[in-house]
């Protein structure tokens, strides 16, 4: 009997281990839930020099654009200063979270929903004392913005595109003469949808009055 058991466990253990590994190495249901996290290989939780902030944007039929979050009834701040939304680093839940929202609120008919990508260097969180000592350059924060997903009023992902440090990384292989000398006469499509500046009105969920 306790050999069965021993087996059983071992067995258990080896196919959680296998299933683990597949997941992360297709990416196959890898955020569908939270127990998800012990399975799959994450040594450094997504750890990088980068802050980031996640902007919801919703696009009214009038044109115009409203902040999705914060929810009017308050946000949950886990750890510091970062809304829980904010954790979600692979925009998994970003149409969920919107839909949910725009669900519960009022407002104008929705064209559609915008995720806007907030990032700079995380030594500029640094206390002034403590930058002016590591750092000869003055504290001069730079800030990033990038969209990152395009959807549809009820959360469907329409586009999406490269994380900054993605789009970093992208970059840096990309800069190198023999690589853009293989890549001259390739077919490639460039999407600029987003190069016009909007402005934004912060949410009270109310239709925008003429």
């Amino acid at each position: 009997m306790r050999r069965l058991i021993a087996c059983a466990v071992i067995g258990t253990y080896l196919s959680m281990l296998a299933f683990g590994l597949f997941s992360h190495a297709l990416g196959y249901k890898s955020t569908d839930h939270v127990g998800m996290y012990f399975l799959i290989w994450d040594m450094y939780c997504g750890w990088c020099g980068h802050e980031v902030r996640h902007h919801i944007i919703a696009e009214g039929e009038s044109g115009q654009y409203y902040e999705v979050t914060p929810p009017p009834w308050g946000e949950f701040v886990p750890f510091g200063s970062a809304e829980r939304h904010n954790y979600d680093g692979s925009a998994s839940f970003t149409g969920t979270i919107a839909a949910h929202i725009l669900e519960h609120t009022d407002h104008e008919p929705i064209a559609q929903l915008l995720l806007v990508e907030e990032a700079w260097s995380k030594k500029y969180n640094l206390p002034d004392s403590i930058y002016l000592s590591r750092y000869e350059e003055p504290k001069e924060k730079r800030t990033y913005f990038r969209p990152r997903l395009l959807m549809s009023p009820d959360g469907t992902i329409r586009e999406r595109n490269l994380d900054w440090t993605g789009w970093l990384s992208n970059q840096a292989v990309v800069d190198n003469p023999r690589l853009q000398k293989n890549m001259l006469g390739q077919p490639f499509l460039m999407s600029d949808t987003f190069a016009s500046p909007v402005t934004i009105q912060r949410a009270n969920h109310e239709t925008p009055q003429d």
